[in-house]
């Protein structure tokens, strides 16, 4: 049996109930667990890849364990981590924050970056990376931490609680952590891949270590691609490509600044005495280049644009008052209904959730608790239900779900323009006055909400349907999951201290 299998089910020193593995590597495995003294909070517990066999080495792992523990703390940008031990076996294990989200190689390969987001997301891995770098004042010193594994799966993008993507870097000092003592065999302990020369050699390291693990990660943002073309992926052609190989340099049709580009190339230097000496030099040749980027594209944009255009917003209806000014099908009728709809509004599509309600009903439902979900159901036909909900204490809830069938254009459609939207609209008409919109909402589609809704529209290419009614049974199944879900659902908005919740 292996360790996953061995750990699974576990209550782990007599708190945290280990469920279901969600990572592995070769510095251990990462579980979803629930911590029975708090809540039954999900939390991550990863359980390291090797035992303690001395109270020496249990001591050392207290200190750095504690040290990461501390370092944590100091930044936004660094995963939290609240608990750390060894179990009844002697092998180390420490507890996270647990993270809704997606790793930064998961945004590579399935979403790409834009320039914007990548000066974004480079700053603040930097920022966490200075934190950790600028050290830990703990037992009368300054103890730097160096991250040792720095890559693009130990990077993860969540949301905050204002809708905007931020960056949490995981593993901070874990390399350190399961170390060898002196004296014994080291086993190597990174990812070939992003390593910097002097970390394969076996040299000691500083934080230019974790600079050219950077430069990996920040070409890799850019072009998707690696420095090296290699024709196998093997540890002695990765040791050949960071000692010996020059990094090519970017494709003309990325049209990365030359800037940029010498930056990144920099932090890829053989010799750490040639890379950038800190990560603050980083960020402020980052933020440089970004001014000159935001200047440069302002000027052409302005530049290709008819002056008497620049004055014409004045005539152009806003985003709030073209919403306002939709209409009612004349194909849907009047009667209290809810159904999807895609609109545009210059060169931008939206979704929007149209209803209809009682004048007074739409007016009391403006400062409603919202909240959205998304269910799939993809046998024996593909369909989502897309559920939105508004709720009061006096008037309770308001159900307003729509099934989108995946097997039709306008399901497709509003699949995809949700999975690339971080917000919809609900657009309300009132059955007295039915022409035109009297009111709308925002809800937000988080980020976890659109990689699902991106996934469930590929998962239904793949499916061939047979009859039509295997919709009908579909949307049957989701209207009864619905019906099962609902008083969890009040239960998770009566207890919620927010104004919008999301699942």
């Amino acid at each position: 049996m292996d360790q996953g299998n061995l750990y699974k089910e576990k209550l782990l020193v007599q708190r945290y109930l280990l469920k279901e593995i969600i990572g592995q590597g070769a510095m251990g495995i990462v579980y979803r667990a629930e911590d029975t003294i708090y809540k039954r909070q999900n939390v991550a517990v990863k359980i390291l890849s090797r035992s303690l066999n001395d109270m020496k080495m249990i001591q050392r792992f207290q200190r750095e364990a504690t040290i990461s523990a501390l370092l944590s703390e100091r930044s936004d940008n660094i995963v939290k981590v609240s608990d750390y031990g060894v179990d009844e076996n002697k092998v180390p294990f420490y507890v996270m924050e647990y993270l809704n989200g997606e790793n930064l190689t998961e945004i590579i390969d399935i979403h790409g970056i834009s320039l914007t987001k990548f000066f974004d997301f480079s700053r603040q891995i930097c920022r966490a990376m200075e934190t950790a770098h600028n050290g830990i004042f703990f037992e009368g010193e300054i103890s730097p931490v160096i991250h040792r594994d720095l890559k693009p799966s130990n990077v993860f993008v969540i949301e905050d609680a204002n809708g905007k993507q931020q960056i949490k870097v995981l593993d901070f000092g874990i390399a350190k952590l399961i170390k060898t003592e002196e004296g014994e065999t080291e086993s190597f302990m990174g990812t070939p891949r992003y390593c910097s020369p002097e970390q394969l050699q076996g040299k000691d390291l500083d934080n230019r270590s974790d600079i050219y693990s950077l430069g990996m990660i920040m070409y890799l943002m850019l072009s998707k691609k690696y420095p090296w073309d290699l024709e196998i992926d093997s540890v002695g052609e990765w040791y050949k490509a960071h000692t010996e190989l020059t990094p090519a340099q970017f494709s003309s049709e990325l049209n990365i600044a030359a800037d940029l580009e010498n930056l990144i190339l920099k932090c890829l230097e053989k010799s750490p005495n040639n890379r950038p000496q800190s990560v603050g030099e980083i960020i402020q040749k980052l933020d440089l280049i970004s001014r000159k980027n935001s200047e440069n594209n302002s000027a052409i944009t302005t530049k290709n644009i008819p002056k008497n255009d620049l004055l014409s917003n004045d005539s152009k209806l806003t985003l709030n008052q073209f919403l306002l000014e939709s209409k009612w099908p004349k194909n849907k009728p009047i009667q209290k209904i809810v159904f999807p709809r895609i609109i545009t509004y210059e060169k931008q599509i939206i979704s929007t959730v149209c209803t209809m309600l009682e004048e007074v009903d739409i007016k009391n439902r403006q400062n409603d608790i919202r909240y959205n979900q998304f269910l799939f159901q993809s046998y024996p036909h593909p369909m989502i239900l897309w559920l939105t909900v508004l709720y009061n204490h006096k008037d309770g809830a308001r159900w307003l779900p729509c099934y989108l069938d995946l097997k039709t254009n306008i399901g497709q459609q509003v699949v995809n323009t949700l999975s690339d939207s971080k917000e919809y609209y609900l657009l309300f008409f009132p059955i007295e006055k039915p022409q035109v919109c009297q009111d709308f909402l925002s809800f937000k589609v988080m980020l976890k909400q659109r990689t699902n809704l991106k996934q469930w529209g590929s998962v239904s290419n793949m499916i061939t349907v047979k009859h039509n009614e295997e919709a009908i049974v579909s949307r049957k199944k989701l209207k009864q999951d619905l019906e099962e879900l609902k008083p969890k659902i009040i239960l998770e908005i009566e207890k919620s201290n927010t104004q919008e919740l999301h699942f």
